[in-house]
């Protein structure tokens, strides 16, 4: 054991103190010598998660004001723009709305159902899983089916102006549960079917507009075929399995008596 320095204050110290007597720096050891330990940089990550974070939600509040206004206002000539929103604010609309659904789902759904009826967590949980699929593939239609018209627009693009469009459909869903959590069932259907119906053509909102300023492979009426073609395979498909569910469940409630 020997004395050595404090590198931070000059202090006398041995190599077995971890700490200065004096300033109470920490000390390490390396190769023999003591030096002192490297600074903690948790406050630092900290900051900057903060300040990333602050300016996340600055830009996200900036961007929804522009986005609602223009949305409501003038739909038709931002669609035709070439104007985009970022990938962080439709990811944060597209989980905003999520939130609102599962909210609605766990306030309209019962808690008490049938003995042969699935948990209330699992039907939340379907019911989330199918809207998130249901965008994902309307969508996957869409931005195909404009690629097939050769209309020369980026998946960013046409991503920025389905969910644009569909805002719409959004308030109209979301009415609708706002009613059916208020006791007025007929009026909150209309509003949902009315919801669904714009969901289901806004593809063809989009390769309408979209025809009006590129040059497409073909006119814009064969893409509006190939979509109720598509459309009408996946609804025969969904009513097959839903059929053939139905069917099982049947066949076990009788084996079962």
């Amino acid at each position: 054991m020997f004395n050595v320095n404090c590198p931070k204050c000059g202090s006398a110290v041995t190599q077995d103190d971890r700490f200065c007597g004096e300033c109470g720096e920490k000390l390490t050891q390396t190769d023999g010598n003591i030096t002192t330990a490297a600074p903690n940089n948790n406050n630092e990550k900290v900051e900057k998660f903060k300040s990333s974070l602050n300016s996340y939600k600055k830009d996200t509040l900036n961007e929804s004001k522009g986005f609602f206004k223009n949305i409501f206002t003038r739909l038709d000539q931002e669609v035709m723009s070439q104007h985009t929103y970022s990938y962080k604010f439709i990811a944060s609309l597209v989980g905003a709305g999520l939130l609102l659904l599962l909210i609605f789902l766990l306030i309209l759904v019962p808690a008490d159902l049938g003995m042969w009826e699935p948990s209330k967590s699992s039907i939340v949980f379907r019911i989330l899983i199918t809207s998130v699929v249901s965008l994902a593939v309307l969508f996957g239609i869409t931005l195909g089916i404009i690629k097939i018209l050769n209309v020369n627009l980026s998946v960013h693009k046409v991503l920025s102006d389905f969910i644009a469009f569909n805002l719409f459909s959004t308030v109209f869903f979301f009415l609708g549960m706002l009613f059916m959590a208020i006791k007025v069932p007929s009026f909150a259907a209309i509003l949902i079917i009315l919801s669904l119906l714009l969901f289901v053509i806004s593809p063809i909102y989009l390769m309408t507009k979209y025809s009006n300023h590129n040059n497409m492979r073909m006119a814009v009426i064969y893409g509006i075929l190939i979509y109720f073609v598509i459309i009408a395979i996946i609804l025969r498909i969904l009513v097959e399995r839903s059929m053939s569910s139905s069917l099982e469940i049947l066949d076990s409630l009788l084996n079962g008596y």
